[in-house]
């Protein structure tokens, strides 16, 4: 069973504050505790608590023996029982929401705290595991005032601080989870975790070669730290050195050969790089480990389409949007492409289709099909659908355009210089580009 770092100093507090009574029961629930013999502090307690129900220590104990045996709800019931004979031990208020959050109920957890928080508050306790209980369910933006507070009165506490940056993070206080992470990683810079958290929060941030330099450091502290290297990618890619995180990818393949997503980014930097026949040799490699990797289908796609193998491209492009609900609308529209180039309009019209009835928001995929009518030569069986697309996206250019090259195949010239006048606002080079045809 796992418990928080909270709940163990709440356990060593609660032994601690036993009385070193002479009485018989008494010394041995002590000696029991002191040794982690649950079952006998459990045995002792319940039998002291049958002589004398309101044994608050007696009941204190038998709450934290029930919990460190996994039995939760009898713990919970016991917590609860200590509140009610002694509502100032704090201890019982902590162990009851400990026993809420094993049991999977953080909301009552948290009250819990909110209560203990308020009712001892010169305590650091309450406050610490208030913050660090929104921390754990997600709920960051509460949890950063009771982590400040905590780090102000124990600023020795690193899981805090690591806790507080993390919570900034995932609000949007990139700054400040960047100044803190820079202070954990100053405390503790043999950590590499601590250093991956810290080149993540300056990439956030922008600070590209500065977070790169992070994940060099963590793969001189742990070279087979595989997580350093995807980092240390990405770090590279974002400031268009695909070169140099070709080289990281192709080191990080050596170290773990059954890390997929290493193969991935040396497909992909190979794709980048020109360099086709590498790309679809690393993307199966990928795809051999992680069978149904969505992302590599699609790469090796267009991989296949670079190298002019275009029925292996919608072999791939089919799988992916099969395994893919994320990725189907894009697959789709690529395949529908493919399918224009190939001269099968038919084909290309229909998975069209398939794409826009997966996100029909994109203006991109609606003038993707415009483009394949007009490839076709089919503009006049699109009128209606030319008025209904102009409407609808007043505002995108690149489907204006598409409208407007089929509304002027089919010699509705009013129509065209009404979108020629949009994109003059919008994009002048395309308005350009529509009077020329016109003309």
């Amino acid at each position: 069973m796992k418990f928080t770092l909270l709940f163990v100093v709440l356990l060593c507090t609660c032994v601690l504050l036993l009385p070193a009574q002479t009485a018989t029961q008494q010394s041995a629930m002590r000696a029991a505790a002191s040794r982690g013999d649950w079952p006998t502090v459990e045995r002792l307690a319940t039998q002291s608590l049958k002589a004398d129900k309101k044994d608050r220590v007696a009941s204190l104990l038998l709450t934290l023996s029930q919990l460190r045996q996994g039995k939760d709800k009898e713990a919970l019931a016991s917590a609860h029982r200590t509140i009610a004979i002694d509502s100032s031990i704090m201890q019982a208020w902590l162990m009851a929401s400990e026993c809420e959050a094993q049991l999977k109920h953080p909301k009552e957890s948290i009250s819990l705290l909110q209560a203990a928080h308020n009712r001892f508050p010169d305590s650091l306790q309450p406050t610490w595991a208030l913050g660090m209980a929104y921390a754990r369910s997600g709920q960051c933006a509460d949890a950063i005032m009771p982590l400040e507070e905590t780090m102000f009165r124990r600023p020795e506490l690193i899981g805090v601080m690591q806790q507080l940056a993390h919570c900034y993070f995932a609000t949007g206080q990139i700054n400040e989870s960047t100044q803190l992470y820079e202070r954990i990683v100053d405390r503790d810079p043999q950590n590499t975790s601590y250093r991956l958290l810290y080149g993540e929060s300056l990439l956030a941030r922008g600070d590209l070669e500065m977070a790169a330099q992070q994940y060099r450091e963590a793969i001189t502290l742990d070279p087979k730290k595989t997580d350093a290297y995807l980092a240390l990618t990405s770090a590279l890619r974002a400031q268009k050195k695909a070169e140099e995180a070709l080289l990281v990818s192709r080191q990080l393949t050596k170290i773990d050969p059954t890390e997929a997503m290493g193969w991935f980014n040396v497909g992909l930097l190979s794709l980048e790089l020109k360099q086709p026949d590498s790309s679809v040799r690393a993307f199966k490699q990928a795809i051999a480990l992680r069978p149904n990797y969505s992302e590599a289908f699609f790469n090796l796609a267009l991989a296949y389409e670079e190298k002019g193998f275009r029925e292996d491209a919608i072999q791939a492009f089919k799988r992916c949007a099969t395994i893919s609900p994320a990725l189907a609308p894009d697959a789709y529209n690529t395949l529908a492409i493919i399918y224009r180039k190939e001269g099968l309009f038919a084909d290309a019209i229909a998975a069209h289709g398939q794409a826009i009835s997966l996100r029909d928001t994109s203006s991109i995929f609606h003038a993707a099909r415009i483009n394949t009518y007009f490839e076709a030569e089919r503009c006049p069986e699109a009128t209606t659908l030319l008025k209904t697309e102009v409407e609808r996206f007043p505002e995108s250019a690149e489907l204006l355009y598409a409208c407007a090259r089929c509304l002027l195949r089919n010699g509705e010239r009013a129509a065209v210089e009404a979108i020629i006048t949009k994109l003059d606002v919008l994009s002048p080079a395309l308005a350009d580009q529509l009077r020329l045809m016109k003309n």
